[in-house]
């Protein structure tokens, strides 16, 4: 067992291990709220120009949905990557570089990490948020994220090659043109 996990970290991510891909990402936002003790978590993607909420899991004061995009200049994920702020931030409204952007209104304390694919790209970010500053987040809530993001990804990234093998039979069964 890894340093600083509980028996019940163990039993949750084995949980979401085990789980059908189409549970995979509710199971890891549902740990990742419980275990941060945070009142939302969400899993967005990220493009050149913007970041898509995919899922969110949870209650926030913040006009978002699955579906809403934002451009990157707007949210704390690309700061985050762009290492402008720390993975952590127990306090929103005390950091210099989103005290003037408008989800602080909204958001107290924010913590991110990169959803991110075996071969390095970035496909998105796992973020947990609260409307109020929180203490106590420190280094073991960080570890169990990335394990939550790793496990996104390689979920992300049997999607992606069940979707290749389907469309590549698609293509082979299709009549000539």
């Amino acid at each position: 067992m890894e340093a600083g996990a509980t028996s019940e970290d163990v039993a949750a991510l084995r949980r979401i291990e085990a789980a059908q891909e189409s549970d995979v990402v509710e199971r890891a936002l549902s740990a990742a709220r419980e275990r941060l003790q945070m009142e939302a978590a969400y899993v967005t993607t990220i493009d050149s120009e913007k970041q898509t909420i995919e899922a969110i899991l949870g209650e926030t004061k913040a006009p978002v949905a699955p579906g809403t995009q934002v451009p990157l200049e707007e949210t704390y994920c690309m700061r985050m990557l762009n290492g402008e702020i720390a993975n952590i931030v127990r306090d929103t409204r005390a950091e210099p570089a989103l005290r003037d952007l408008g989800a602080t209104r909204h958001v107290g304390a924010y913590v991110g990490v990169p959803v991110r694919l075996s071969d390095g790209r970035v496909h998105g970010t796992l973020c947990c948020v609260s409307k109020d500053p929180v203490d106590g987040l420190g280094d073991d809530e960080l570890r169990f994220m990335h394990v939550l993001a790793g496990i996104i990804a390689t979920r992300v990234e049997q999607a992606q090659g069940d979707l290749a093998r389907l469309t590549a039979r698609l293509r082979a069964s299709a009549p000539p043109t």
